[in-house]
């Protein structure tokens, strides 16, 4: 698996261990009550963002060092060569631009969707609480889906066209 691949899984993972954070407080016994407001739920879904933000970029930076670690292990601990294959891991080329976008592209379809169904659920009379439950879950469904798209695009290759 290539080291974009090995980012990204990371990256989805934190991800969903945030997403299943956020589902496991609002379902269990001490979650507020539907009717305590929207106010009160996005301030919960704001602090659940900056936790999983934070969350992020602690994984990421762990997993950078024990990536730098494995290879000066793997190499001998000859820094100039670790830190040549470190470098030359992280070069973003045309083919990386490419996954980017048209992952990208798949995420954002899924968001929008969600941002429709989050409207058609108020449409059909349900809470504003719901509405914002939907729109939290189609954003982090297609972030997973967008990160999924990009490991199969890394590991596949992907045509310009």
């Amino acid at each position: 698996m290539t080291y974009k691949s090995q980012r990204t899984v990371v990256s989805m993972a934190a991800g969903v261990l945030s997403f299943a954070a956020y589902v496991a407080y609002a379902l269990g016994k001490n979650a507020r009550e539907p009717e305590s407001g929207l106010a009160s739920w996005a301030v919960l879904m704001l602090i659940f963002i900056g936790v999983a933000v934070v969350a992020q970029i602690a994984v990421q930076i762990v997993f950078h060092l024990a990536r730098s670690i494995g290879i000066a292990v793997r190499e001998g601990g000859d820094d100039k060569q670790v830190e040549r294959i470190i470098k030359a891991a992280m070069v973003e080329d045309e083919m990386e631009k490419l996954i980017g976008l048209k992952s990208a592209h798949i995420g954002y379809i899924c968001a929008g969707t969600g941002f429709v169904a989050a409207l058609a659920v108020l449409a059909l009379g349900a809470s504003g609480v719901s509405a914002l439950h939907v729109l939290l879950g189609s954003f982090a469904a297609g972030s997973m889906i967008e990160g999924g798209v990009s490991v199969r695009l890394y590991e596949r290759g992907v045509r310009n066209g």
